[in-house]
């Protein structure tokens, strides 16, 4: 009997500080997930940085192409056109910089690494499925235009 009351007693025991123990890495991930966020004077900089760079761009087109004269021998389109893109470009460089930005680029480097996992089919393969699929396609849709034939000809009847 006092083998029982101390199993239940170390049972009890677990069974308490359990819990205590797997909340404990969780507050700390959800700490940590907080601060990678957390908006820093820095980094609301940068992004008022990109938004007027981008911004910019676009209104800086737009006067260029409705207020001024366009004088194809100086600048022309193509340079018009390469400065909206180089500026642009600029201001999405600017925002990678930013927490979001580092959480961007953490992100894509996981997704090459799980792309680079991946087991692609061969040509062979590629080609067994897309028949299957073909004929599954013309099977599906010759069943359809049978029922389509019945519904007409049975509403054929009704109607006459």
């Amino acid at each position: 009997m006092s083998e029982n009351k101390s199993t239940k007693t170390q049972n009890a025991a677990i069974n308490t500080a359990a819990p205590a123990k797997a909340k404990a890495p969780v507050k700390a991930a959800n700490k940590k997930a907080a601060a990678q966020f957390v908006s820093t004077p820095l980094d609301r900089l940068l992004w008022l940085c990109a938004i007027v760079l981008v911004g910019g761009a676009i209104f800086g087109n737009f006067y260029y192409t409705q207020h001024i004269v366009i004088d194809e021998s100086s600048l022309g389109r193509f340079g018009r056109t390469a400065i909206v893109i180089a500026v642009i470009i600029a201001g999405l460089a600017v925002t990678l910089f930013t927490n979001k930005g580092h959480a961007l680029l953490t992100f894509a480097r996981e997704a090459y690494v799980e792309l680079r996992k991946v087991v692609w089919p061969t040509r062979q393969e590629a080609v067994q499925t897309t028949i299957i699929v073909f004929v599954g396609v013309c099977v599906v849709s010759l069943f359809l235009y049978l029922c389509d034939l019945v519904f007409l000809q049975v509403v054929k009847a009704i109607t006459l």
